[in-house]
């Protein structure tokens, strides 16, 4: 078939394996006494044909990691807010989303403050500054390293007496 993309033996049987296993979920004949769902069904499985025709395991991972959405994304269904508890439980999700997003940027902002993140930031800007700062400190380390040497001998030596 051509524009079938290239899959390695492992993705292929993944690729089929999850085929299978949606079409089975989502065939439009399991919604037949739901007529407001047919055709949502029917676009849903249409989609999931071609990408397994396509070799698009993406898509067939989408569809599998959160079909809802997926249809949601593509416009064929729309979200009903009629229900108190889906209304509920959406709330509960949002306040839940907006503390984790609120920990996230704090945890962020604290390792913007730190010399570490100084350090990454400044090593991506331009390339070799590690290497620099580490000869720069062998530098200094072997500068200092005579001094304690001499000391260390000189130490000895007043022990030894």
């Amino acid at each position: 078939m051509a524009g079938k993309k290239q899959l390695t033996p492992e993705e292929e049987a993944e690729l089929n394996r999850l085929w299978k296993k949606l079409v089975k979920l989502y065939h439009p004949d399991r919604f037949a006494h739901e007529p407001e769902k047919l055709e949502t069904y029917h676009k849903l499985t249409a989609a999931i044909n071609r990408a397994k025709d396509s070799g698009d395991i993406q898509t067939l991972r989408e569809i599998a990691e959160d079909p809802h959405g997926f249809i949601l994304r593509q416009g064929w269904a729309k979200l009903d807010f009629s229900d108190e508890v889906e209304l509920a439980q959406l709330r509960r999700l949002f306040e839940t989303l907006q503390l984790e997003i609120i920990s996230v940027i704090e945890l962020l902002n604290q390792l913007r403050e730190s010399p570490d993140y100084e350090l990454c930031q400044l090593s991506g800007q331009k390339a070799g500054v590690l290497d620099e700062l580490a000869s720069e400190r062998a530098g200094l380390w072997i500068r200092k390293a005579p001094n304690w040497r001499s000391r260390r001998k000189s130490s000895r030596r007043k022990s030894r007496s």
